[in-house]
């Protein structure tokens, strides 16, 4: 059998861009000689999307493909009208061009919510605010393809959290119509769970709404404004849930049996080992805790304030205004800085709340995560 290789959409050579209506013409005409369209494919030895690409004007046609087709088509009219307006087009462009249509088919395949669906669709608003709450949390955007600038999304969760995978797995297909598919095991020995979008247009709607690219803590992030802006009550406990489940923590007071909790967010500052000693960490930890961090001075202002001043976690704030719309009183504080590989401190930003809004939360379906659960109902 006949090795059929590299065929139509992506052959090596030259194409031929015509007008829509004229190469439609040309298609049709050939494709007469035949039957039809798939007869025709079967004759110039292309795939039959192909020939169904070159009618509809979506690809251009290589120029081999096109001397066959006006040989078929027997019309010197048409001959004479495709010499006088066609435009010869390189391999390079070929590339891009079969590129572009490529992107556009998988973008076809997505859904991609625009604000104006986000503001008038209650449920599709508060599914997208999990998924953007999601990955602000517990995963990030990278870049994957430095070459074409293409980014792609991941989402980790300790191997215990299964029911917060499937959550987000399931948001994503009801959302995006993209399946990130089963949960992985990284390769690092970690004891957690990850899961990929590898979609450019999935990583490019996250950056759009407030998920920047690269390391999370190094940068200024917001909630979007649409979940800001909302007045929908469910809108907010749909974006402050997956805080409370990802970077939440139950506390259970060493002298009664009431809980509380917390939820913990980092954000990277430029003060370094030279302004800060790092004398004053605790060595196991190499991080300066509430009680010592009470001493610890930054050119003259105490470190809790300077640090407040210019390096607060700003989607920590957003959280704290959507916990206190929904009547919740939690206290964000400065509990450690600690120490980076680099050099360089970390200031670990705790949200705190007491016992009573402890309950609170569970009773809003802000805690859904059956280990924090089981935690909470524990006595």
């Amino acid at each position: 059998m006949k090795t059929r290789g590299t065929r139509g959409a992506y052959r090596k050579e030259d194409r031929i861009a015509l007008p829509p209506e004229l190469q439609k013409e040309l298609v049709e005409k050939a494709a007469a000689k035949y039957g039809n369209c798939q007869e025709l494919a079967k004759h110039l030895n292309i795939p039959k999307s192909s020939v169904h690409y070159y009618r509809i004007g979506r690809l251009t046609i290589p120029v081999s493909v096109l001397n066959l087709m006006l040989q078929i088509a027997e019309d010197e009219d048409l001959r004479e009208r495709i010499a006088g307006r066609g435009i010869t087009k390189d391999r390079t462009w070929a590339n891009e061009h079969a590129i572009s249509v490529f992107r556009e088919m998988c973008r076809d395949k997505l859904r991609l919510p625009t604000r104006d669906e986000l503001e008038k669709d209650d449920k599709l608003r508060r599914k997208a605010a999990a998924i953007v709450s999601y990955v602000l949390a517990e995963g990030s955007v990278w870049l994957l393809k430095e070459k074409w600038g293409e980014c792609a999304m991941n989402i980790t969760f300790g191997r215990h959290e299964t029911d917060l995978y499937d959550h987000f797995r399931m948001l994503c297909i009801e959302v995006f119509g993209y399946d990130i598919g089963p949960a992985q095991l990284p390769g690092n020995g970690a004891i957690a769970i990850r899961g990929f979008a590898y979609s450019r247009f999935v990583a490019e709607w996250l950056i759009e709404n407030g998920v920047l690219p690269g390391e999370k803590s190094a940068r200024t992030l917001h909630l979007p404004v649409w979940v800001m802006k909302s007045n929908d009550e469910l809108t907010w406990i749909s974006a402050l849930q997956p805080w409370c489940d990802g970077e939440g923590h139950v506390h259970q007071s060493a002298t009664s049996r009431s809980r509380s909790f917390s939820i913990t967010q980092s954000r990277h500052s430029d003060l370094d080992i030279c302004i800060v000693p790092i004398e004053l960490a605790y060595t196991c930890g190499k991080a300066i805790y509430r009680g010592k961090l009470a001493e610890v001075q930054v050119f003259g202002i105490p470190a809790a304030d300077y640090c407040a001043a210019l390096f607060r976690s700003s989607v920590l704030d957003d959280v704290m205004e959507l916990f206190q719309r929904l009547g919740f009183n939690p206290r964000t504080t400065l509990s450690a800085l600690r120490c980076k590989n680099d050099g360089f401190w970390s200031c670990i930003w705790t949200m705190r709340f007491d016992s009573t809004d402890t309950l609170e939360l569970l009773r809003k379906g802000l805690i859904t995560q059956s280990k924090k659960k089981d935690a909470m109902a524990r006595h």
